[in-house]
């Protein structure tokens, strides 16, 4: 059988080097404070909602909006993208051996490498991993910082009252729609303030064709505008 253009697919992506140590991923991720360095849902959620841990989710979703090494061109893989799967079945192996965003080291990353090439009957796509770990690598900073921005809307949903907040959070939700980070929980968010800004960055947002966020993203904002109009309707 002739091998798949992504089993034959060359990323080209060269093993970088951090002037600080060992490290994979960039430290506006790896100095991040705990428990949003490493993902960790159960322990997010049951943070308390004091000012400084406002403030603390606030200086989080701003530097995964404002660091450009955050953002980092990875090579789109051939159709039918099945890689995409196989890199985020990596991603979880580097999270469970390195759960901390700091603890993310090449030197690790090269034991999960020799881990998965010992594995029985290897095959192609896997494989590809084991080669060229380095465009995972690449393509897991996006993810986690996808994920990060998730956990803080949907912690700062969790608020009993997130119309406290709305000063500076609904402008934060609003430009991470756009950039399609944590969107579903930023449109949550902004649902959940239901401010006059709230409402006017959700009517922006749901904008379609051509308004700035994705079609997707668009359908989501407009369907949480229509259920806010509903329920101002029932009261």
């Amino acid at each position: 059988m002739e091998p798949t253009a992504e089993e034959t697919w060359d990323p080209q992506v060269a093993r970088w080097r951090d002037p600080e140590g060992d490290y994979v991923l960039p430290r506006a991720l790896r100095s991040l404070p705990q428990p949003w360095d490493e993902c960790d849902w159960p322990r997010i959620a049951e943070l308390p909602r004091t000012d400084e841990r406002l403030a603390e989710a606030r200086r989080v979703v701003t530097v995964l909006l404002e660091d450009p090494e955050l953002v980092p061109n990875v090579p789109q893989p051939p159709s039918p993208g099945l890689l995409w799967q196989v890199w985020e079945e990596f991603h979880q192996a580097v999270a469970k051996s390195m759960p901390r965003t700091s603890q993310v080291t090449w030197s690790g990353v090269d034991d999960l490498v020799h881990a998965w090439r010992d594995r029985p009957h290897l095959y192609s796509l896997p494989l590809h991993v084991v080669r060229h770990a380095e465009a995972a690598m690449l393509a897991m900073i996006p993810s986690l910082r996808d994920d990060i921005a998730d956990s803080a809307f949907r912690w700062l949903a969790l608020d009993p009252d997130p119309g406290r907040f709305a000063d500076w959070a609904v402008g934060l939700a609003e430009r991470c729609v756009t950039e399609d980070i944590g969107a579903d929980p930023a449109i949550e968010l902004l649902g959940a303030m239901g401010s006059p800004e709230a409402r006017a960055a959700l009517e922006r947002l749901s904008v379609k064709p051509g308004g700035p966020a994705s079609w997707e993203n668009a359908e989501a904002a407009q369907s949480t505008v229509f259920d806010l109009g509903n329920e101002g309707t029932s009261l």
